[in-house]
């Protein structure tokens, strides 16, 4: 039987299969390398590890963006821990962010069978507030306010709807008189210190 996190990976791969064939997008997943000892007499798997950190899970294009993002499956039901991404992923995602790419989190909650789009912008704002102090997992609450959830449409879980939608609510916002981005992509958010 496959964990949860096994089964939303290949929901996510089977979407990016989908995003290919019909040329919405091309994303891939990214292939950490292992180093795997085995037992010569019983020519068995003695040890297994990762040879070095990863950088994401998936990157690709999509509509001549860069897309990286990482996706973490959850049980738990009322947050999500932050401790399940590591700092130079959240670097990583940072940095693609600075250099023109769209860098977001997908989060599902397998227990209540809800996916939702982080962006990394919003995802850091709660590691800064936990650095200082605060709490360590962003509340379920919070996330189903103040993030996107993604469901399936097109693909299996259609994370580029999410990200159609996004580009057309910053295109509207940025053609007001007098409005401009708060952010690389996406709307203005409430933060993790408006909570």
């Amino acid at each position: 039987m496959m964990n949860t996190g096994a089964v939303f990976e290949e929901t996510l791969k089977n979407s990016c299969e989908y995003y290919k064939y019909r040329g919405i997008a091309l994303i891939h997943k990214i292939p950490t390398p292992w180093s795997v000892t085995y037992d010569k007499k019983n020519f068995r798997v003695k040890n297994a590890y990762p040879q070095e950190k990863s950088s994401v899970d998936f990157e690709g294009v999509w509509h001549g963006r860069s897309v990286a993002f990482e996706a973490k499956s959850t049980r738990e039901r009322k947050r999500f821990d932050l401790k399940n991404i590591q700092q130079h992923q959240i670097d990583y995602l940072l940095q693609h962010q600075d250099q023109g790419g769209i860098s977001f989190l997908l989060v599902e909650f397998s227990n209540l069978g809800e996916t939702y789009l982080i962006f990394v912008d919003q995802f850091n704002d709660w590691v800064q507030l936990a650095k200082n102090g605060g709490r360590r997992s962003i509340p379920y609450d919070w996330i189903q306010m103040n993030c996107c959830i993604v469901v399936p449409e097109r693909a299996p879980l259609d994370f580029i709807r999410v990200l159609e939608r996004e580009r057309s609510n910053e295109a509207k916002r940025i053609s007001e008189p007098g409005e401009k981005s708060t952010r690389k992509f996406g709307y203005p958010f409430p933060t993790a210190k408006d909570i």
